[in-house]
């Protein structure tokens, strides 16, 4: 898991396939609109919408992409936790890429607009959250493969 500040995301470069890439497609766009866009080596989805509590739903995971989830605006709560201690509750979807886990709540963080988080396929993670009161978000969610 990385957390930073968006504009210190290509120190990561090395450890995220196609950033490069995916960074200067996201730029290009004039208008944020929410929907999915593709690039050489990966794609991305921006999303809007409001946070549920961090209690809620359950963990999710990914074998083949990465996720890199950069906040352009609003926040959300983040819940982390390896996926070596939690229990799958829907086995591994190909067409879905990512399986489901439950577990208790351990591990939060707050993204806020400016910031970014990585989550490889050993984190399990919980996003869109919130701790006490509902917020709204504008978000990409990138995806890099695995390599």
């Amino acid at each position: 898991m990385i957390i930073d500040r968006t504009e210190n995301l290509m120190k990561y470069q090395s450890m995220l396939p196609n950033l490069k890439a995916g960074l200067a497609a996201l730029n290009a766009l004039t208008d944020k609109k929410a929907g999915r866009y593709e690039f050489e080596g990966g794609f991305f989805m921006i999303q809007q919408g409001s946070t549920s509590p961090v209690d809620s739903g359950d963990y999710e995971a990914h074998r083949k992409y990465i996720d890199v989830q950069i906040i352009l605006s609003g926040s959300e709560i983040v819940v982390w936790e390896d996926i070596s201690r939690l229990t799958q509750s829907v086995p591994y979807s190909e067409e879905k890429e990512r399986e489901m886990f439950k577990g208790p709540v351990a591990h939060t963080f707050r993204i806020e607009e400016g910031m970014s988080w990585v989550a490889f396929p050993q984190d399990a993670h919980k996003a869109c959250k919130h701790l006490e009161s509902q917020n709204d978000y504008l978000k990409v969610v990138m995806k890099l493969p695995v390599m």
